[in-house]
This record gives structure tokens, sequence and C-alpha cells, in this order.
């Protein structure tokens, strides 16, 4: 099984797949995204500081970035570690349709839980991206919840909890 997990966590290290997004364009970056299932990650810019001022949201099921931060804070050094240079992971999921869950992350939803990071006017000035792997990459693995749930927490063991994570 640990050499099982060794070539998997491999291929999700090597294989993502990066799409910078901009507000000003997002409806034609969206359709570079796949209608498939996979694991994701974003990433950005933004300073932690400037991510927890924002606690009002227009919808409940959209994230209340104070309250995440403040819970994942108690992992102390287990946390993503910010990197305002280069861009930090914030947060990771998966999703059997990779092009929807950008879209809620970026632009929100009702009735879903999600980011909805470009409703905060001031989180555009920073540089965002969603990265994402593509499950058919496991030629030996059909795609299932329990499978893409499982990538998710290998990538999350290997690189740390990103801050707006709850779960």
């Amino acid at each position: 099984n640990v050499l099982i997990t060794d070539i998997l966590l491999q291929k999700v290290q090597k294989n993502w797949k990066v799409i910078a997004i901009k507000f000003d364009n997002i409806n034609e970056i969206l359709q570079s995204i796949p209608r498939t299932a996979g694991i994701y990650q974003i990433k950005t810019t933004t300073p932690i500081s400037v991510l927890e001022l924002h606690e009002t949201r227009n919808d409940n099921a959209h994230c209340k970035f104070k309250n995440k931060i403040t819970e994942s804070r108690k992992l102390g050094t287990l946390i993503v570690q910010e990197d305002l240079e280069n861009g930090y992971v914030v947060y990771t999921g998966h999703q059997k349709f990779l092009r929807q869950r950008c879209k809620e992350h970026f632009m929100g939803s009702k009735g879903t839980g999600c980011l909805n990071l470009f409703e905060i006017e001031e989180f555009r000035k920073y540089k965002w991206w969603f990265e994402y792997l593509e499950v058919s990459i496991f030629k030996e693995y059909e795609d299932s919840l329990l499978f893409r749930t499982y990538l998710e927490q290998l990538h999350r063991a290997n690189i740390g909890w990103p801050i707006l994570c709850s779960q």
C-alpha cells in the first residue's frame, strides 16, 4: 500500500494543469477547464491578513474567511505557509465537474458552499490560480467520490492544510 500511495502522490505532484484566473475574462477562462472529474487547488498572492478582513457575505453559503482562517491556524505549522511572491494554496477540493466548481469558487453560486472570491472586489487586485488534475489520468482507477477524496487528502498530507479549508 505504501508503494501505491507513493506512485499516486508522484502522479499528483507532476500533473497539475494551471489556469491563471482574472476577473475581467473569467467566462473565457472557464471554457478552458474541462467538465470532468478531478481534484483541484486554488492558489493566490493575497495576504492572509487581507483574506481575514472579509467576514460578511451576501449569501450564507459562501465562505466566511475569518472563521476558516481562525480554525485552520489551530493546526500551527501544519498549515500551508503564505508565499506572497509565488502564491500559496488556500483551498483544495475535488469535484465531478471541475469547470462548474471553479465558477462557483470565483463567481459564487446559490445553494452550494463556495468561496465566491470575486464577490470581494479587493481580492481582484491579487493573482489567483485554479490548478486541477483530472481523475482520468489514473487509468487503473475508476472515478468515484471515494477515490477523489483519497487523492485530495493525499495531496493535503503532502503540502499542508490550506488556510480556507474546513474539513
